[in-house]
């Protein structure tokens, strides 16, 4: 692109993105990313700290500690997770976009031999997560430059290895980043060149972060259907509709979710990535009033 006196203009984006990630059983392994603009992290904290204090509850949100009830005292927690859904699903979604990939590890063309120990395939598949969030939440924007602060839970990563082996998710998800960067370019496809710094927080202190573990609970939710607490279906319903809906032609969408949420699976039997996921958790047309 260039200006008009032909001048070439470098489109630049800064940008936030937050981790998260559950292995819900031996077959899947789910990770979730938020990306937000940094220049709208404090509207989107200030619209979550709003709903707190609308319930007057700030301890963690965390999907899987939520309680069976939506009511009484004890059910403020599960309130707040429903208005953070509810949120996201009206307005949230513009400036908040969440990507969940599903890595289905029964699938005949997952090869479990690529990888010397589980969290280096944890940590690849983390990289391609990103690297298909920039392609379907940020391509439009035709970036030229992307510089990324990657914020990951520094105490609940689900995929940390045991003591005695060492873990190199920090500097590999930099290096692999910038790597694919690279490689599109060489390849002639349109790609931003990325400068990336990643960050250990713990999540309890950061509102981020537990928005991002509960659109991931209710994508597990919405996959596994494994809980049978009425919260947690319920919330895995918004996940469920949403879906629904983006079968649809992105003009006939009720919800305009078309590259604001993403839920897709790898591998398939051809070894490729696949959107329409199987959702083992169904509507409950009984209970919509609690919508």
């Amino acid at each position: 692109m260039r200006d008009l006196w032909g001048n070439p203009v470098v489109r630049c984006g800064e940008y936030f993105v937050f981790h998260d990630e559950s292995i819900p059983n031996k077959r899947w392994l789910l990770i979730g990313l938020s990306f937000v603009k940094s220049t709208d992290i404090e509207k989107v904290l200030n619209a979550l700290s709003e709903i707190r204090s609308s319930e007057n509850y700030f301890g963690e949100i965390h999907f899987s500690r939520l309680p069976k009830s939506f009511e009484g005292e004890y059910g403020a927690k599960a309130r707040v997770a429903r208005s953070w859904m509810q949120a996201f699903e009206r307005s949230l979604a513009e400036i908040v976009h969440f990507s969940c990939l599903a890595v289905d590890r029964h699938s005949p063309a997952y090869d479990h031999r690529r990888f010397a120990h589980d969290f280096h395939a944890y940590n690849r598949f983390t990289a391609m997560a990103l690297k298909a969030g920039i392609v379907w939440h940020l391509g439009p924007k035709e970036l030229d430059q992307l510089s990324i602060e990657f914020v990951s839970d520094a105490k609940n990563r689900a995929t940390r290895p045991d003591e005695g082996v060492i873990d190199n998710f920090e500097e590999y998800l930099p290096y692999r980043a910038e790597l694919d960067s690279y490689l599109a370019q060489m390849q002639g496809r349109r790609f931003p060149t990325i400068t990336i710094r990643l960050q250990l927080c713990d999540s309890a202190t950061n509102d981020l972060l537990q928005f991002t573990d509960l659109l991931l609970g209710a994508c597990q939710m919405a996959l596994v259907a494994a809980s049978i607490r009425p919260v947690k279906r319920r919330l895995g319903e918004f996940v469920v509709r949403w879906c629904e809906n983006l079968k649809l032609k992105p003009w006939e969408q009720t919800y305009g979710l078309h590259r604001l949420f993403s839920f897709w699976g790898f591998p398939n039997d051809e070894g490729r990535p696949y959107n329409h996921m199987r959702l083992k958790l169904k509507l409950d047309n009984g209970q919509m009033s609690l919508f």
